[in-house]
């Protein structure tokens, strides 16, 4: 039998985009596809597992393919000398960095195995993650908060009918119902990166139908279309964008804008859109109100969570979604964007020092200890003890 390698920390990919290290032959020399829309990943978590090592932290790459167990897979990646490596043996943490939602039953049997003991534990909260996974558990906690959102049961047309009808009734009770024209927003009640978000005119039951025909397997919700094309305002011009708020437990770590193309509601940089990193300061003081609000709701500790924001053409303030697993990723054409992704990566790792690192007493609290008495790199939160950045 093969000996376990035990880690302080895996990270685990979904298999629909990395590729096991358990495949055959040197046909892949690396997590990530050359040529393939995620081959930049390879540059992100071979930084991620540099960043750990330098802290002395024992971690490993790998994917949702090669749970075997609780907190074990079959086999994992490595990067050393400047390159990645294949160990075909298995593997074993009880802090996972996952980086993988239960899209499929077999992606989900893998993520229930993978935490079916108590001693390990996801770097976030399963409850968060759960909420905003999930945007119609989203709406139902914040509805405070969020833009009224209603699930499609099936793709029937009398289905399609009622929800509508429902999302009606929602936005006639609403107040600020000025706040949205007369067009819908149907989107994967699952996904993320703007894939499957389709914008229809109130009415159209008949195309509604016919593009969730084309996903038959993907459930849908819908929700009013917000008119935000001139709600923010960045460099003294209106425009289309959302507003990203960074939050690791309570603190806000990094603030960024999406600003949507020419011609598209959509704001992920996937689907075209333009990141831009923002101060703290130049964030609508009311938006970060209300996120606060929401991070105080949900009694977030520590967890690593985004809310995403729209400010509507009247200036009221909408929670679009969140989520718990924010892109690490960085467009390699501009320095700036990698100077902040990477900044994000040694905060993450920060936190998995202290997890690693710091005694937890019979009670469930942190043991205190002394940490360095470092200034805070660009505001952001004090490294603990022997922390080494990238």
């Amino acid at each position: 039998m093969a000996k376990t390698s035990v880690f302080d920390v895996l990270i685990v990919y979904s298999e629909r985009l990395a590729a096991s290290a358990d495949s055959p032959g040197d046909e892949t020399p690396a997590p990530f596809a050359k040529g393939s829309s995620s081959e930049s990943y390879n540059l992100v978590y071979s930084y991620f597992l540099n960043v750990c090592r330098k802290n002395h932290l024992r971690s490993a790459f790998t994917t949702s393919a090669d749970i075997t167990g609780a907190g074990r897979c079959r086999s994992y990646w490595l990067f050393e000398r400047n390159r990645w490596m294949k160990v075909r043996q298995p593997g074993y943490s009880k802090v996972i960095f996952d980086k993988f939602f239960p899209v499929n039953k077999k992606i989900t049997a893998s993520r229930n195995l993978l935490f079916s003991s108590k001693e390990v534990a996801p770097f976030n909260d399963p409850y968060l993650f759960d909420l905003f996974f999930d945007k119609q558990k989203t709406f139902a906690k914040l509805c405070a908060f969020s833009i009224p959102t209603v699930t499609i049961k099936d793709g029937s047309y009398g289905s399609i009918e009622k929800a509508c009808k429902t999302l009606q009734e929602l936005l006639a009770r609403h107040p600020q119902q000025n706040d949205f024209s007369d067009e819908v927003i149907m989107k994967d009640r699952f996904g993320a990166g703007g894939i499957h978000v389709y914008k229809f005119k109130a009415g159209q039951y008949r195309k509604i139908m016919a593009s969730m025909k084309k996903h038959q397997n993907t459930p849908f919700i819908l929700q009013p279309f917000v008119k935000f094309d001139k709600g923010f305002r960045y460099q003294n011009v209106r425009i289309s964008a959302d507003i990203r708020l960074i939050y690791l437990g309570t603190k806000i770590i990094q603030t960024y804008i999406r600003i949507a193309k020419a011609g598209d509601f959509r704001c992920n940089e996937h689907q075209g859109g333009l990141l831009k990193y923002i101060s703290k300061r130049e964030v609508p003081s009311e938006a970060v109100i209300r996120a606060n609000k929401i991070v105080n709701a949900l009694h977030n500790k520590r967890s690593l969570i985004t809310l995403d924001f729209v400010i509507s053409n009247h200036g009221n303030l909408y929670l679009l979604e969140g989520n718990t697993g924010p892109g690490l990723d960085w467009n390699v054409s501009i320095k700036e964007n990698e100077i902040e992704a990477k900044k994000l990566i040694r905060i993450i790792v920060r936190e998995l020092v202290q997890r690693v690192r710091v005694p937890i007493d019979t009670t469930g609290r942190q043991v205190k200890q002394t940490l360095i008495d470092t200034p805070p790199i660009d505001n952001y939160p004090v490294a603990p003890t022997g922390f080494v950045p990238a």
